[in-house]
């Protein structure tokens, strides 16, 4: 009997039967086919369930790979059933240098390793988000009690703080002109100005003001003092861009808003490889300037730099189309899935992608004329969500993808889970617009409409100049109650030129409310069906359908209004019409069986057009079912106080 011991004779079996090099390969192969299913994947709009099943897929034909290597050979006939060992085979394999016996075993082992690092790697970016995406259902459900009340009132209060009693420095960035040869590089300096804003308000000692408004002054020469007052700022950054090929020149300078004095000023003469380090620069200059610690952890930065300049300048593109709305919103998610793709590790991109998903439903073709449903809003806020999740792993602090959280379980219905992850955002970044804009429209759908005032109003005095913020503050004061501010504010909204339609559709709302029939009819009409991109035969069509609606209005003629808007029209129509019983059934047809998505579906429930039903037994019944319906029971209508 021979003295080897057993495990080297298993270890020559190995060798012999060619299972090293299976492993060496298997490992190796499947390190890469992860990697590139990590990568790929998300950008070609592939759930992450597909990574999971690449992984599972991957582990299990791990020992198939090698129980087949030991079984089988190949051989110049085909595949055979391994023969056993010759006569001295393995005590010759034993017996070799250990320079050539070692380095298979070696390779193996380093395949395995390949194939574990791989799997971690997956695994680590499929896993279930509880910790970031999923909310502690302990807090969620009040178990923490008085401790997680008084973590949300610190919150509020830090959100809600009295702007005028700030005693931060606030500060504007107006948007950088563009100075390139050909003029052609205008979303650059307008990205470069974003970024710049988004630095300077990780500076938790600054009040960042405008981030929206400041592109309300594109292109004007305005005196920068007038600005300032505008705003509610002291200091105003404003500067230019020149980009040619790879060479940048980038100029700043901070200016004293009360008297106009310039209190620095810099250009940066560099490559497109130091974008982001002249922005942290130019963050830290300023904050020098106005002697307020840039806030950072030991080893922390203020800017989260890609290495694809390529990438991140699509990214900037793409930051321009949110800031626009309308269609550019489902340009923005393409371009933020190419980003992702080409570099799935930055932030920035997840959360900026997330943001446009749960957005691109609202601007998504159909959606006024036909209502879009489950269909395009299922599969867009669950991408949103895996987006989001993304960003988190990545960097729990980037304040835009719990936004979109809040967003994703807002349009969902899931008001608890909704109201936590707006929460965090503003816990990450009180004076976020778009949070405070967001958690308000939440709040106005759930009928908390004194809240849903104050988050609006806070999202419109951070960026004064913006429409949309605008608008929600517009509807939130008619849901209020108050149709004569509504009317002043939604007309201010639209002075300051963003082609979107809604506060026109507003304004028509709130002048019908108020009976105003002939300027109810002419914002509809002649402002807000142009806005929605018809074609010329169905904008025919709808002004048509339109001019018959308002006249059915005048002359109460309930005949013609069915003939040419029932189940169009929102419920409150047949109030205008004086027919309360048609306004109920109306109210239960459309809303009893809602899908549940969108939000902003439920903010017809608490106009102030119910008022006069909400003590009828009949109006009550439909109502509570529909708030059942909504997971809204025991939900009270909450309005402001004249004069807050």
């Amino acid at each position: 009997m021979s003295e080897t011991p057993g495990y080297q004779r298993l270890f020559a079996e190995l060798k012999r039967r060619n299972v090293f090099r299976v492993m060496t390969t298997y490992g190796v192969v499947s390190f890469i086919v992860l990697q590139v299913a990590d990568i790929a994947f998300p950008g070609l709009g592939l759930p992450e369930w597909t990574i999971t099943l690449v992984l599972v897929l991957t582990l299990i034909g791990f020992p198939i790979a090698v129980v087949l290597a030991w079984a089988f050979e190949m051989t110049p006939q085909g595949v055979k059933k391994t023969e056993d060992a010759a006569p001295g085979e393995i005590t010759q394999i034993i017996s070799a240098p250990a320079a050539r016996r070692w380095p298979a075993g070696v390779l193996a082992l380093l395949g395995v390793c390949a194939l574990v690092v791989g799997a971690w790697w997956a695994g680590r970016s499929t896993a279930p988000g509880a910790d970031v995406a999923a909310v502690d259902t302990a807090a969620v459900a009040g178990a923490e009690g008085d401790e997680q009340t008084a973590r949300d009132a610190e919150v509020l209060q830090a959100a809600y703080a009295d702007l005028a009693e700030d005693s931060r420095p606030s500060i504007a960035v107006l948007p950088s002109a563009d100075m390139s040869p050909d003029g052609d590089q205008e979303y650059f300096a307008d990205g470069m100005t974003e970024e710049l804003l988004n630095t300077l308000a990780k500076i938790r000692q600054l009040r960042v003001a405008g981030r929206t408004s400041a592109f309300a002054y594109k292109g004007q020469d305005k005196d920068l003092r007038e600005i300032g007052r505008e705003l509610g700022v002291r200091y105003v950054v404003e500067g230019s861009v020149r980009k040619q090929d790879d060479r940048l020149r980038i100029t700043a300078q901070l200016v004293d808003a009360g008297d106009n004095f310039h209190l620095w000023s810099e250009a940066y003469d560099r490559t497109m490889d130091d974008v982001f380090a002249i922005q942290e620069e130019i963050a830290g200059a300023i904050a020098a300037q106005l002697q307020v610690s840039l806030g950072l952890e030991e080893g922390g930065a203020l800017v989260a730099p890609i290495a694809d300049i390529e990438a991140y300048e699509m990214y900037l593109t793409a930051r321009a189309g949110m800031r626009e709305r309308g269609s550019a919103v489902l340009e923005a998610v393409r371009l933020f899935e190419e980003v992702v793709a080409r570099d799935s590790t930055w932030a920035p991109a997840w959360a900026g992608l997330a943001q446009a998903y749960t957005l691109a439903p609202f601007y998504t073709p159909g959606n006024v004329t036909e209502q879009i449903g489950p269909e395009a809003w299922g599969p867009a806020l669950a991408a949103a969500e895996e987006a989001a999740v993304r960003a988190l792993r990545l960097d729990p602090g980037v304040a835009g993808a719990e936004v979109a959280l809040g967003n994703v379980f807002r349009d969902r219905w899931e008001w608890d889970l909704a109201e936590v992850h707006y929460l965090r955002a503003l816990a990450l970044d009180p004076d976020d617009g778009e949070a405070h804009q967001q958690y308000g429209e939440m709040l106005a759908a759930v009928g908390r409409q004194d809240e849903a005032l104050r988050s609006a109003r806070r999202a419109l005095a951070l960026d004064p100049t913006s429409t949309i913020r605008g608008n929600v503050v517009g509807y939130i004061l008619l849901l209020n109650d108050r149709p004569e501010e509504s009317i002043a504010q939604l007309r201010a909204a639209i002075v300051h030129g963003a082609e979107i339609p809604m506060p026109y559709e507003n304004l028509s709302r709130a002048h019908l409310f108020l009976r105003n029939l002939d300027e109810a009819e002419r914002w509809n009409r002649q402002e807000y069906i142009p806005r929605l991109g018809f074609d010329e035969a169905t904008r025919t069509m709808w002004d048509g359908a339109a001019a018959v609606r308002f006249e059915s209005f005048r002359n109460g003629d309930r005949a013609a209004y069915d003939r040419c808007c029932a189940g169009r029209g929102p419920p409150s129509d047949y109030i205008v019409l004086g027919d309360t019983l048609a306004a109920i059934e109306a109210l239960s047809e459309r809303y009893r069986d809602l899908p549940r998505f969108n939000a902003n579906a439920l903010n017809p429930l608490w106009r102030p057009d119910f008022d006069g039903l909400r003590d009828d037994p009949r109006f009550q019944d439909v109502f509570d079912e529909i708030l059942a319906h909504a997971g809204l029971e025991g939900a009270e209508l909450k309005r402001a106080p004249a004069g807050e």
